[in-house]
């Protein structure tokens, strides 16, 4: 059966209506217009109602029949024959016994089929198996997007395709799972190689320029600069300048005596010619040889230093990314420094050339800057490689990044797969069985179709709706069958054809009937036991009142058929704007107020500005005018000026239109002071109905209305209808 019907896109309905926990048997009343064509319409699933949703008990459809406008057009237009009804044969015992058999294996298999499609699908209470594999999926995609968020930043370009999309993310990680061979790397690398292969401005760049610091570290070895620099030892006077230890000073006075005429230019005393000459052989060409040396070695030097500074200088200005800038430039300064110190050492030695020269060694600072320019110049090379292969190099950090999001998912993925794998089979395994239990339904069913193939006939659809058509008066027509087809005629007694000439009244009750006779038979010769939901939408449209009642009542019929399950007909929809109709068919006895049973459900359809909407209601909504009438006469406190009116409504509608007795039948059922009681009140009625109360209106009191409220109730026990005075007065029967 239906459990829940989604209307929606569709006629009225804008917006989507949902009816949930549908019984049994269900009322739907609303007024023309308001949307219940509609809903047959849905349930039925006519072509332009695709966009509404059925939910099935166990998930398997039953048959949907529906009588509206739409049957009646169908069947019984005036170009087509009306066709048959097939339904199995009064003597088709056997038939009948080997259907009843097959019927519960088939019962059996749905409940089979049930239960696995709860187990697959869920219901209220708890998710299905596939609910549960839908569950690890989506958490397996939101931990992956965890990861996608983190590291989108630096590896954007990996992730490509599906930056967007989460879903589609999730499956590129299971892609990887099984397909990717790469090396795993730290992420440090990851990030250092990213910067460079994803770059949007990849060139090639030039290695660094190498620098050479050979000449200047031969410089730390030369003897001359350790060597204290001073004039001969064999002249007289050198034994004076070494023990003074002045021979800087007295070379530099020199130059300002041989000036003077042989004046020393420190006392200013006139010296010998044999001291100018002693001056003159200390300092000899030895001396001056190592002073030219000197010269020459701080030239050497000053050039190699400067060719040092401007290759440098020249590395400092390349801005390359692949050297630490702020370090290197650091270390230069450094390096500057030492060498003009170096310089400034050169500048003393020829100052004072007696004293030992110790230079400051460029080795450690310049094999440091070597190492960075070596460095540097391999990731420069690597760098133009990957500028060479760049399509190859792209593939393959892609590859090396998905490794590391695989890794740092490791856990995550094999929890899922250990899961996904389980859940898998026993999906199949439950699909197998599913399959297997629907196959043999259609086995079963086939049977059955068999069965009813070769044991149905439309003969007794035919005659079953004569005999109804004449019990209730209806003799100026006849359905009758038409041909070896199995098809219907409508004949009126000179056997022409009467569908031209039907009033509305009567085509509506014959459609009816043969829509009735059709619920419980099929217009093929098979099928005509096959479970089966039904709707009737306003059934009673263009009928009399008292066809109204036979329509009721063959419809009430069908639901002691649900209530029992003693029928084909599992579920059913009655659709009605109909106030009489509606609380004729909703009646009954054992009916507690206006509550449904177990089994029932009531909805009312209503047509607001916005469209059609659809309430459950906890009871019965409908009350007739008449049942009202009644909620007064129950009242405690009674009205003496209304009561009149209401005692006429009720006995006027109840016995004269409904029941067809006047007055004086009625009160000829009493006798003696009974009569006269009936006769005054029938009097009361008619004049305190009727007449206009004004000032000097007597009010009869409280005594009179018991005393013909008596009466009243007497009425319907003579006229053996108290069964109907305690229904409506809630009394038990």
């Amino acid at each position: 059966m239906i459990t829940e019907l989604t209307i929606q896109n569709v006629a009225t309905y804008t917006s989507p209506v949902n009816l949930s926990d549908i019984r049994k048997v269900n009322y739907i009343f609303g007024a023309n217009g308001s949307g219940k064509t509609t809903i047959g319409r849905a349930i039925e699933q006519a072509i332009e109602h695709t966009d509404c949703k059925i939910t099935w008990a166990g998930g398997s459809p039953l048959e949907v029949m529906v009588y509206n406008r739409d049957f009646v057009e169908r069947n019984f237009n005036i170009q087509s024959p009306v066709r048959g009804v097939f339904s199995l044969g009064e003597n088709q015992v056997q038939a009948e016994a080997e259907i009843a058999v097959l019927r519960p294996q088939i019962e059996q298999e749905l409940r089979r089929i049930r239960g696995l499609n709860e187990n697959l699908h869920g219901n209220e209470e708890q998710p299905g198996r596939k609910a549960e594999l839908s569950t690890i999926e989506n958490n397996l995609r939101d931990k992956a997007w965890i990861q996608k968020q983190k590291h989108d930043a630096y590896f954007q370009n990996a992730f490509t395709g599906v930056r967007n999309n989460a879903e589609r993310f999730k499956e590129r990680v299971l892609h990887e799972v099984s397909n990717n061979h790469a090396v795993l790397l730290d992420i440090d690398t990851l990030k250092s190689k990213a910067t460079t292969v994803f770059s949007t401005a990849l060139e090639r760049a030039e290695p660094l320029p190498l620098i050479i610091v050979d000449d200047l570290l031969r410089f730390d070895s030369n003897q001359l600069l350790q060597k204290p620099i001073i004039g001969a030892q064999d002249v007289n006077i050198s034994k004076l300048i070494n023990q003074l230890g002045n021979a800087d000073w007295v070379k530099q006075g020199l130059h300002f005596h041989q000036q003077t005429n042989n004046v020393c230019p420190f006392c200013q005393q006139s010296t010998t010619k044999e001291f100018s000459d002693n001056l003159g052989k200390f300092f000899n060409e030895e001396y001056e040889n190592d002073i030219q040396e000197v010269i020459k070695l701080k030239e050497n030097y000053v050039h190699a230093a400067s060719t040092l500074e401007t290759t440098l200088e020249i590395i400092k200005r390349v801005d390359s990314s692949f050297i630490p800038k702020e370090l290197f430039a650091a270390e230069v300064d450094l390096l500057k420094d030492l060498l003009k110190r170096n310089i400034d050492q050169f500048t003393n030695k020829l100052k004072e050339p007696s004293r030992k020269l110790t230079l400051e060694s460029v080795g450690q600072l310049a094999s440091q800057l070597i190492f960075h320019i070596t460095v540097a110049n391999t990731a420069i090379e690597k760098h133009n490689q990957v500028v060479l292969n760049i399509a190859q190099e792209k593939l393959q950090l892609t590859s090396e990044i998905w490794k590391f999001v695989l890794a740092e998912l490791q856990i995550d993925i094999a929890e899922y797969l250990t899961k996904k794998t389980n859940l898998q089979n026993t999906i199949q395994g439950m699909e197998q069985s599913l399959d297997g239990a629907l196959t043999r339904k259609r086995q079963l069913e086939d049977q059955i179709k068999a069965l009813e193939k070769q044991s149905t006939s439309v003969q007794p659809t035919k005659d079953a709706i004569n005999n109804l058509l004449k019990t209730f008066g209806f003799t100026s027509f006849t359905i009758e069958i038409a041909n070896d087809q199995g098809q219907y005629k409508i004949c009126r007694e000179d056997g022409s054809d009467a569908r031209q000439s039907l009033s509305e009244g009567e085509k509506t009750f014959i459609t009816f009937l043969y829509f009735y006779y059709l619920i419980k038979g099929a217009q093929t010769s098979d099928g005509t036991t096959t479970n089966r939901i039904v709707v009737f939408d306003d059934p009673i449209s263009s009928l009399d009142s008292d066809v109204l009642y036979i329509v009721s009542s063959l419809i009430k019929s069908i639901f002691e058929e649900i209530k029992t399950q003693t029928g084909y007909i599992k579920q059913i929809f009655v659709l009605t704007h109909n106030v009489y109709f509606h609380k004729e068919i909703s009646f009954s006895s054992k009916r507690s107020g206006n509550t449904p049973f177990a089994e029932e459900s009531f909805w009312m359809v209503k047509k607001l500005s916005t469209g059609s909407n659809i309430e459950r209601c906890s009871e019965n909504p409908i009350k007739s005018a008449y049942e009202l009438l009644w909620n007064e006469v129950k009242s405690p406190n009674q009205s003496s000026l209304t009561l009149q009116n209401t005692l006429r409504r009720i006995l006027e509608n109840y016995f004269t239109m409904w029941g067809g007795k006047s007055k004086d039948e009625l009160c000829e059922s009493f006798s003696g002071k009974d009569k006269l009681i009936c006769q005054s009140l029938f009097s009361w009625v008619n004049d305190g109905s009727h007449s206009i109360h004004d000032d000097l209106y007597i009010n009869h009191g409280s005594q009179t209305n018991d005393s013909y409220l008596q009466v009243f109730k007497q009425i319907f026990i003579n006229a053996n209808q108290v069964g109907h005075y305690n229904m409506m007065m809630g009394l038990p029967a």
